[in-house]
């Protein structure tokens, strides 16, 4: 199963190739909370993104899980990282329930690919913003 962002295969694709054209990064994928991938790279075909998009959501929970032993119970989690011996994987909240994930060599400078992360999620964050609705408009009130 995959996500679609308003009927769009990859809409938002293109939004996350200035990270993965970064040296030492091999792609970056875009997902929901739930592990559903909304986006990907062009240097990641679509069944490896779904799959990275799934563990991806599922190393975040275990990161939320873990936040109030790192500080307290209001601790929010801001990014986890997985070192491995052939690079990192690098997933950051990018607003409303929505991850990035960023696959790296180990080569990689970690300090230049979290700030451009950080800049890559304010820019998905505007794009997925959607106006609220307006109670009592079509469809009527909602509870």
């Amino acid at each position: 199963m995959t996500a679609q962002v308003n009927g769009a295969y990859n809409r938002l694709g293109w939004l996350l190739n200035d990270v993965a054209k970064m040296p030492e990064v091999r792609f970056v994928v875009l997902l929901s909370g739930d592990g559903m991938r909304i986006a990907h790279s062009e240097s990641v075909d679509r069944d490896t993104a779904d799959t990275v998009a799934s563990a991806a959501s599922g190393f975040h929970s275990i990161g939320v899980a873990l936040s109030p032993y790192c500080g307290g119970g209001d601790n929010g989690l801001r990014q986890v990282v997985g070192e491995f011996d052939d690079g990192f994987l690098f997933v950051k909240t990018a607003g409303m329930n929505t991850l990035l994930a960023v696959s790296t060599t180990e080569l990689v400078d970690a300090q230049v690919v979290t700030y451009r992360m950080n800049g890559l999620a304010e820019r998905v964050g505007e794009e997925l913003t959607s106006p609220a609705r307006l109670q009592g408009g079509e469809g009527g009130a909602r509870p």
